[in-house]
């Protein structure tokens, strides 16, 4: 009977131990389930955008044997941006790009029969601007090959046709306030991603 007695009590309390355990699983995952849904997820399908239109431009550039760039609108609200295919061969430096800049405010007065812009909204790409997701903001666009940092109104980073890009870095600032650097690598084409504000200089030290 003393034997009998004592297994059903062990039985008991090794069913005691799992019910235990699974109780903390449970609180466990309740806890995680919560981090696994909250802005981060929202920050990475932003960024993933980004990585993903890098790597695609810098294909079709050297593909077409064209110069594309991303061409984004600091000014707009929602801030947007979208993809250009040059017309012609493109020789980046700092008076053209401030030249295009004056040419941008100006377009409205332009006269009609004018020479086309060197570049051009390409659909291919996408059918239509894309709008950067709510809460989000481009700080700054940064060209390292120009020296010249955009933080207002037009901002560019061009695709070479030998399949190089720009050395460049797009600064956002997320929902919650935090800023994040994603970062093109000129010859791979790869990105980082660098949860702070950096400039290209900090980055070559």
């Amino acid at each position: 009977m003393f034997k009998h007695s004592f297994i059903r009590n062990e039985k008991a309390f090794s069913l005691l131990e799992i019910a235990i355990v699974l109780s903390i699983i449970g609180a466990v995952i309740a806890l995680a389930v919560p981090r696994l849904f909250d802005k981060h997820s929202e920050n990475r399908k932003v960024f993933r955008e980004f990585i993903i239109a890098g790597k695609d431009i810098k294909s079709r550039a050297k593909l077409t044997g064209s110069t594309y760039r991303l061409a984004f609108d600091l000014s707009s609200t929602p801030q947007s941006w979208w993809v250009e295919r040059a017309s012609k061969a493109v020789v980046l430096d700092r008076a053209q790009v401030e030249a295009a800049k004056e040419a941008e405010k100006s377009k409205a007065d332009k006269p009609e029969g004018a020479a086309p812009p060197d570049f051009q909204l390409d659909s291919s790409f996408f059918k239509k601007k894309q709008r950067l997701a709510e809460g989000f903001k481009f700080k700054q666009i940064e060209s390292g090959t120009l020296d010249y940092i955009y933080t207002e109104g037009m901002g560019y980073i061009h695709f070479f046709s030998q399949g190089l890009i720009e050395t460049s870095a797009i600064q956002f600032e997320d929902p919650k306030k935090n800023i994040w650097t994603l970062v093109y690598n000129p010859l791979t084409g790869q990105t980082d991603l660098i949860p702070e504000a950096k400039l290209l200089k900090d980055l070559s030290r």
